[in-house]
């Protein structure tokens, strides 16, 4: 086959009256470099804020730092594949201005890019599930709950999906190394069918797990102005159901022509924008809770004037009195509950004996005096014509209104 074909010629046939240039093609290569290097740079900055949050401040290694760790490892392989096409044969440069031997080391590298894309979108999606289970559900309710069942469910299918569309991308042609050697007699299908259904899977699955929290958190005690707030740091994963949506238009837009090194461009850009934007939304949202734990946030709060308030303890809802039966509880969401940083409840609290008795004392403290105080007084001064005299007073404040 390469002994009839000229692989130092154009690749595609340019149209009438185009002069094919191999030399120097028009690029558009200083904004690749931009965009690329912008999307390592936040990707790196998040990845760094969440560790050095979770391990450094709060002594924290969890499953979803595991994880986060593993896709930012491969996240650089599919950097590198992605700045290799600025050598050969750069960005958006038309497939008659591309030498034909040129098009094996890119196939090459856009192989590599695709697997490393997948792997490292299946990982952050499991470490985002997984640290919304820690968060929203309490240990002890979780497997009652159809929030958990909902991420359990979702993680399994990425996984499966992952593990599925790898095996199809090596799998595109036999021999393997057909899948970008053109010059090797193989087996293949088109790789289209499988570009387009991995986009329409990830962008269903964007979606879904973008909805997935916000049930819950409308269900919080607190004001709709807080719920609100927590609904648009958890809403962050809009930004991933758009960089898919725009994947899979350019993906289509790029099956129907016969220019795909041009439109390949656009692919890559989306597709470097929707794993950045995984790393955004699985480590910024942890930051702002990692600073009130290591009471930064109160520094800031501080320093700029605002309003402290008390810090997130346990609030029990029972008195000294019950504290026995409260420590043989389980420590469930109906044991305790917990105060925002405004003082705000985040649970409900059940009446008590012992709440009920604080109602009735702040009732009857309306209509009469109910606590008596009991001062003592000493004072010492210097008198010219004697010696130094102690007086004591007492005084008492009458046990009710008709003492007085």
């Amino acid at each position: 086959m390469s002994a009839v074909l000229d692989m130092n010629g154009p690749a595609l046939a340019p149209p009438d009256g185009v002069v094919p240039n191999l030399d120097n093609p028009d690029n558009k290569n200083p904004l690749a470099w931009t965009v690329l290097m912008l999307c390592a740079s936040i990707s790196t900055i998040c990845v760094l804020l969440r560790f050095y949050g979770r391990v450094v401040l709060l002594k924290k290694f969890q499953a979803e730092e595991a994880l986060i760790l593993c896709a930012f490892g491969v996240f650089w392989g599919c950097f590198w594949a992605s700045l290799g096409m600025i050598f050969t044969p750069g960005y958006f440069v038309h497939q008659w201005d591309v030498r034909l031997r040129d098009i094996i080391p890119m196939t090459y590298l856009v192989f590599v890019m695709g697997n490393t894309y997948v792997i490292v979108l299946m990982l952050l999606k499991v470490a985002l599930l997984v640290d919304w289970c820690r968060i929203l559900m309490p240990r002890g309710t979780r497997t009652n709950n159809i929030f958990w069942w909902c991420c359990i469910t979702m993680i399994a299918l990425q996984v499966a999906a992952c593990i599925g569309i790898v095996i199809a991308m090596n799998l595109q042609c036999i021999p393997h190394q057909a899948s970008w050697d053109f010059t090797i007699q193989g087996k293949c299908f088109p790789l289209y069918d499988l570009q387009l259904s991995s986009g329409i899977i990830y962008l269903v699955s964007d979606i879904i797990i973008f909805l997935l929290p916000h049930r819950i958190i409308w269900k919080l005690q607190m004001s709709w102005r807080k719920r609100l707030g927590v609904s648009l740091l958890f809403g962050l994963g809009l930004l991933a159901c758009v960089a898919a949506a725009f994947r899979l238009q350019v993906t289509i837009a790029g099956g129907s022509s016969t220019d795909s090194t041009y439109h390949l461009g656009d692919l890559i850009f989306w597709a470097m924008a929707e794993m950045t934007c995984g790393f955004f939304i699985v480590c910024v949202p942890c930051i702002p809770k990692m600073l009130e734990d290591a009471g930064i946030l109160r520094v800031i709060k501080k320093s700029l004037g605002m309003s402290t308030g008390p810090r997130d303890v346990p609030y029990y809802a029972s008195s000294k009195g019950s504290a026995k039966a409260s420590k043989s509880r389980t420590p469930t969401t109906d044991a305790y509950y917990q105060l925002d940083e405004d003082g705000t409840p985040m649970g409900d609290m059940k009446a008590t004996e012992s709440t009920e008795h604080l109602h009735h004392e702040k009732r009857a403290a309306s209509g009469r005096i109910i606590r008596t105080t009991h001062l003592t007084v000493n004072e010492t001064r210097d008198v010219s014509d004697s010696s130094d005299i102690e007086h004591e007073r007492r005084k008492v404040v009458p046990k009710n209104a008709w003492d007085m």
